[in-house]
């Protein structure tokens, strides 16, 4: 039997009241430890309002990253199309300059 990736097989269930106790024990200290365990931020806060604000502040800021970027890589693109453009209108225009046109 395929246990996606699990090396060991599940096992049977039991239904001892020592093992059921220690399940609710194990339980009890893994929810302890995921209280404490959620980061201090406004992502996770409750009112849906301040999560969204933060959503959209985090969305904010990662579009405003990326526009610099690719405001950058468009400014020296355009540069150096200008650049091109420029130096060929100049030998267009000492072309027909020198032919009299």
């Amino acid at each position: 039997m395929d246990m996606m990736g699990y090396p060991y097989a599940a096992a049977a269930p039991r239904n001892d009241p020592q093992y059921i106790a220690f399940l609710e024990q194990r339980i009890r200290a893994l929810e302890a430890r995921a209280q404490t365990a959620i980061p201090n931020t406004k992502v996770v806060a409750q009112s849906f309002f301040t999560r969204a604000f933060a959503i959209w502040g985090h969305y904010f800021v990662a579009q405003f990253i990326i526009g610099l970027i690719v405001g950058a890589i468009m400014t020296v693109v355009s540069l150096i199309f200008a650049g091109s453009m420029a130096a060929l209108v100049g030998s267009f225009a000492d072309t027909m300059s020198n032919t009299g046109y």
